[in-house]
């Protein structure tokens, strides 16, 4: 059994791929997706669900073992092990994300083009953008009217009252109004543009990639299989040329043809399975007992993410998410920071209406405050050969100190704005977080959950409990206020606490074939072998000023014509 393309990872990208290449009849395409299916008619209502932490956060959906260290490394400081959610499921994060249909700026892919990858500058990619979506609201040039994937934007009337507010705010310390920030690229508020069919009321439901692009139409093509609860060990080369993927199977282990392999597993599998088949570093593979069929010095570094903490809100009633209403994020800011040589729009706050699925969550709102466009760079490596083994990653996530001084200005902003009249009226109090481990627990939908949650969202409504709840269980020793007046203090709890956006990337950089740090090329080939391929987030450049699952949907309609030859 010999296929054309094989995809690995049913994700983002590999969803997109899978459609693409299957519908030339001629080319036969395996999809191959460690987690489960979610076929039309079979997909999970929490999935569904346009409050996207009941998906988030469903550990079933995870690489359970997947561990990440923000941390600089200095010396032998040991890796500090902390929980990065990356999906294991068909569709892949577009499956539980947030749903935020975002392009980034034209100075991002104008830099992508500037650093090797040719045929990737804005003016290159808006086509590409096009082909994927069907814009609800907009049309021109700009937008797509035919793609599967729609976009669309909730309008202010419909926002919660904390979101109301926080655009007064914005209005009120001088930032613009966009009306489209997928065409209009300077800084502003805007209503969030996002992937999401409007059915079943007012927030919709999701769509995610496997959704779009692998309905019933795409599944029943002849030349199209798709196999679910696959685990791919490593490519397999004769010579330099790929001839296919070891895999595991129902417990049998088997090898799969191929003419052409392409690892769409993302910023962290992708780099780990190049590695483990004998492409990357030469001297790490060599360490880790692996024969080297290329020696890649690009693979697994640079990997970048944004950024990001949250400045938090316990909110009057009058102010929380009406009951019945799902969809928890309406409203984003783009702004520049003018720090040094940054670009613009290089910074971005959006308001959160809730804070979680649970009784507490509903009292909470804030703003989540993201450097978008970050410097520091960090790498995956292996921990070991063994394919069942995760990847170590290391962020280094202020490595670049601009990040840091960015972030801890925007904590400043985003104070600012709580504190103004049109917001402040209506928070009871506030306190500084960021995605801790407690709160990775709590978010879990669970029975328990619901119980402890309940009793604290009591005890912090009660005036009576409400100063002890704060500064006991809420947020023990720290006091926002004394907080923002303390420079060191500030920058120190930032450094301390700040955590990625969940948009790993840039880890099998796209470049020119003579850049050594260089991974594929701009058509997405892996340099130095023939048979291979990888599309998705790790082929960025640089991260785009983003969510990164809208971009990466674009890499893979992109990359699909380059595999085609079109």
């Amino acid at each position: 059994m010999t296929f054309d393309h094989i995809i690995v990872g049913g994700g983002s990208a590999g969803a997109v791929l899978a459609n693409r290449l299957s519908a030339d009849p001629t080319r036969r395409v395996l999809l191959l997706e460690a987690g489960a299916d979610t076929p039309p008619g079979q997909v999970p209502a929490a999935v569904l669900d346009a409050y996207p932490s009941i998906a988030y956060f469903n550990s079933a959906w995870h690489w359970h073992d997947l561990r990440v260290d923000y941390e600089l490394q200095r010396g032998n400081r040991p890796f500090v092990p902390r929980r990065y959610e990356q999906a294991r499921l068909m569709g892949g994060g577009s499956s539980i994300n947030g749903m935020m249909a975002i392009r980034g700026n034209p100075s991002d892919y104008d830099e992508w083009a500037a650093r090797g990858a040719a045929g990737w500058s804005f003016e290159e990619v808006l086509p590409y953008f096009n082909r994927a979506e069907t814009d609800l609201d907009y049309g021109g040039p700009q937008h797509g009217k035919e793609g599967p994937f729609p976009i669309r934007r909730i309008r202010e009337p419909e926002w919660p009252g904390f979101a109301r507010a926080a655009r007064k705010a914005m209005l009120a310390e001088g930032f613009a109004e966009l009306e489209d920030h997928n065409a209009q690229f300077g800084d502003g508020l805007f209503p969030m543009a996002i992937n999401n069919r409007p059915e079943g009321g007012r927030d919709g439901t999701r769509v995610s990639t496997a959704m779009a692009y692998l309905n019933e139409r795409t599944r029943a093509r002849a030349n199209l299989e798709i196999w679910p609860g696959v685990m791919v060990e490593r490519v397999t080369f004769e010579g330099r040329r790929a001839t296919g993927v070891d895999i595991v199977r129902d417990g049998e282990r088997r090898n799969i043809a191929a003419r052409d392999v392409v690892l769409s597993c993302g910023a962290f599998h992708s780099p780990a399975m190049l590695m483990r088949s004998g492409i990357g570093p030469g001297r790490h593979l060599a360490d880790m007992g692996i024969a080297v069929v290329a020696d890649r010095a690009g693979v697994g570094q640079g990997l970048q993410d944004h950024p990001t903490c949250t400045l938090i809100g316990h909110v009057q009633r009058r102010w929380r998410m009406p009951t019945g209403m799902r969809r928890h994020i309406h409203m984003g800011l783009r702004y520049s920071s003018g720090h040094g040589d940054c670009p613009a729009g290089d910074m971005f706050l959006i308001a959160n209406n809730r804070g979680g699925w649970h009784p507490l969550g509903h009292l909470l709102a804030g703003l989540v405050i993201v450097v978008n466009k970050p410097f520091s760079e960090g790498e995956v490596k292996l921990a070991s050969p063994d394919p069942l083994a995760e990847p170590e990653i290391h962020f280094n996530q202020f490595s670049d100190v601009r990040d840091l001084d960015r972030l801890v200005d925007a904590v400043r902003l985003s104070y600012r704005l709580m504190m103004r009249p049109e917001v402040r009226d209506g928070v009871i109090g506030m306190f500084p977080s960021t995605f801790s481990e407690k709160a990775r627990d709590l978010a879990v939908v669970s029975t328990n959950n619901w119980l402890q949650t309940k009793a604290a969202a009591l005890l912090l409504d009660f005036p009576a409990t409400r100063r002890w709840m704060m500064e006991r269980q809420i947020s023990p020793g720290i006091d926002i206020h004394t907080l923002i007046n303390d420079p060191e203090a500030l920058t120190g709890w930032v450094r301390e606490k700040a955590c990625g956006s969940w948009h790993a990337s840039c880890t099998n950089r796209m470049g020119a074939a003579d850049d050594h740090r260089a991974v594929v090329d701009p058509g997405c080939a892996v340099i130095g072998v023939e048979g291979l391929h990888v599309a998705d987030a790790s082929v960025m450049p640089c991260v785009p000023s983003a969510n990164t699952n809208l971009p990466t949907i674009m890499v893979a309609e992109k990359a699909a014509d380059a595999i085609m030859g079109l």
